[in-house]
């Protein structure tokens, strides 16, 4: 096994549930690994900023691949930014705010390359929930009529969150037929949605850094839990779930490791190096 890159997700994967990670052995991990010219990934459905906020002391040496891969950076240039064409994105607002009951959606919000954006009228608690996965977040004036030439920003994806009560299983397949040609979207844990251009998963967001690294699918390590990490876990032959991964995770990977609690990507690595 001769290993080029591993790729991580972050929430229920690398960052525990107490949204840290130990910052001490991943410093002496991430040397390592450097050492070895082992490229090191974060790959996240929230945004680049978050991203570059958690590995402050450590971003240098990393690349990032956000949004699900609709944005990606290699040495703090973007290597990919995938934005939404400006009628999808009207489109699938008009999904989003009238194919479902008002008490079915807990939250939705709009991303884009600048910032994300939430409806001003949202409540302290429901935007302090949605800052814990983007902590550049801005209010706006009628989330569901934003455009990208209002909000002067790339919008790359749409996020709606469902309320604990839904049947999720029926609401995503109704969300799913209903979205625009064009576009798709991906489960990335607790009841949310994330929608973007169906050319948008993290393997192909990995593919801008194979390409750049010349690195094969069998040199590369990744690490998941939930349904939008799937690309990039069969993307190799060293896909690892989380021993908190869904079951659909863990039926379709032959490798596993410990819970995001128990520092199971750490555990790995440090077998790695």
């Amino acid at each position: 096994m001769s290993i080029k890159l591993v790729a991580f997700d972050m929430d229920g994967t690398f960052l525990n549930d107490q949204n840290t990670y130990n910052h001490q052995r991943f410093g002496k991990i991430l040397e390592q690994l450097r050492a070895k010219d082992i490229r090191v990934v974060a790959a996240s459905g929230s945004q680049y900023q978050r991203l570059q906020d958690q590995f402050t002391d450590f971003k240098s040496e990393m690349d990032f691949v956000s949004q699900n891969g609709a944005v990606v950076y290699s040495e703090n240039q973007p290597l990919l930014i995938q934005a939404m064409p400006e009628e999808a994105v009207t489109a699938t607002l008009d999904v989003i705010n009238n194919q479902f009951v008002d008490t079915d959606i807990a939250e939705h919000l709009v991303v884009g390359v600048k910032s994300a954006y939430v409806d001003q009228t949202i409540s302290q608690a429901a935007y302090d929930l949605t800052y814990h996965y983007y902590n550049h977040l801005k209010r706006v004036v009628d989330l569901p009529t934003v455009t990208p030439q209002r909000l002067q920003d790339k919008i790359t994806s749409i996020g709606v969150t469902f309320a604990p009560h839904v049947d999720f299983g029926s609401v995503i397949t109704t969300l799913r037929s209903s979205l625009p040609l064009g576009l798709s979207s991906q489960t990335s844990g607790y009841n949310t949605e994330l929608i973007s251009e169906n050319s948008v998963n993290k393997a192909a967001g990995l593919l801008q850094l194979q390409n750049k690294y010349s690195i094969a699918n069998d040199e590369i390590m990744t690490f998941g839990d939930n349904e939008n990490d799937l690309s990039m876990l069969k993307l190799t032959p060293y896909g690892y779930a989380m021993a908190n991964a869904t079951q659909k995770i863990k039926d379709q990977v032959e490798h596993f490791t410990d819970s995001n609690n128990d520092e199971g990507v750490l555990n790995v690595l440090s077998r790695l190096v």
